[in-house]
């Protein structure tokens, strides 16, 4: 039994707890955030403790492991308490904003000998799971091309409007769009090239176009949340290879679809994941988070350190990101990284 403190009570807090409430190897002991209210809330839901006072949560000796779920500027600071606690960890991306912020945290978990594992949940996302199987084993030949979108109306709902503030969370290309880089750089290591450009929202990129050139194929990715709040939030992807193409949008009816010559398929993903009606936010079902947090979970049970997705591989997501927006300032080409 791992035995879990979540850290930070909003959307991202309370899709985690759900997740592990629902499995069998994994217990809420507390839950904390500033927010007495919030804490008190969810600890209520989960039959946890509240916490306001996260340092009393980390000096809780029953608990094994840390579930960061706070805003992204302060990711370093929690990071290090808690590994210095001794506590395994899972925090939510980015990683950080910074590479120094990054780096410095890779090597505290790694001073302490802790599983350490940074939530970028695409990895673990059903569809884009099915992508990269298709993809490695090559069953639709090579990858010519891929197209990914992620767009969402401007986010009014976190703390303290923490989200539209660029120096607390990167604004879209670090917090919406590093999804699908992140995937990319998974699906197919860092690019030849990249060329980005996007438009600003107070000092911030709310939306970005970026185009990464491989050997053998070129992808383009565009993330947004420039968009009014009737706009339902919509991730999606066109997969070209040399025998079929594979697509998925969230906005479809039939969300994934694989059309080869004369055939049409729409496979049912993730059917093993439970199913919950109370979820909030962009998101309204657990997809990947459920995956995520299983195999976290599943990791500090093993005692192994998490290979899907290593603190290493969110560190040089980030650092691609960071290319993506020098891009953009610059309005150059990138060739170096």
């Amino acid at each position: 039994m791992v035995r879990i403190g979540v850290i930070g009570a909003g959307f991202m807090g309370g899709m985690h707890s759900q997740c592990y409430a629902l499995l069998p190897g994994a217990k809420l002991i507390g839950i904390a955030d500033i927010r007495k209210e919030k804490a008190e809330e969810l600890a209520k839901k989960f039959g946890a403790t509240a916490y306001q006072d996260a340092q009393a949560l980390l000096k809780n000796s029953e608990v094994d492991a840390v579930d960061i779920c706070l805003p992204t500027y302060i990711h370093k600071e929690w990071v290090v308490k808690a590994a210095n606690s001794g506590k395994h960890l899972l925090c939510e991306k980015p990683i950080a904003l910074s590479l120094k912020d990054a780096n410095e945290m890779v090597d505290v978990a790694r001073k302490n000998n802790i599983t350490f594992m940074i939530a970028q949940v695409i990895r673990f996302w059903p569809e884009y799971i099915r992508l990269k199987e298709i993809k490695d084993s090559g069953e639709l030949g090579r990858l010519l091309s891929l197209a990914l979108t992620r767009l969402s109306p401007l986010p009014t709902w976190g703390w303290e409007n923490w989200l539209q503030i660029p120096e607390k969370s990167g604004s879209a290309l670090f917090d919406l769009h590093i999804h699908d880089t992140d995937y990319i750089l998974y699906l197919l290591g860092r690019p030849k090239t990249l060329f980005s450009s996007g438009t600003k929202i107070k000092g911030g990129y709310g939306h970005i176009f970026s185009l990464f050139e491989y050997p053998d194929s070129i992808v383009s990715a565009e993330g947004g949340w420039d968009f009014v709040d009737t706009l339902p939030f919509r991730m999606a992807f066109v997969a070209r290879f040399e025998k079929g193409v594979v697509e998925y949008n969230t906005s479809y009816n039939k969300p994934f679809g694989i059309y080869t010559a004369g055939k049409s398929e729409y496979p049912k993903l993730g059917e093993d994941i439970p199913r919950v009606t109370d979820t909030s936010g962009n998101i309204s079902e657990l997809g990947g988070y459920y995956n995520e947090i299983k195999y976290f979970v599943e990791c500090v049970q093993a005692k192994k350190k998490p290979t899907v997705v290593t603190p290493e591989d969110a560190r040089d997501s980030l650092a691609l990101v960071l290319k993506e927006m020098e891009s953009a300032e610059k309005g150059e080409k990138i060739c170096e990284f």
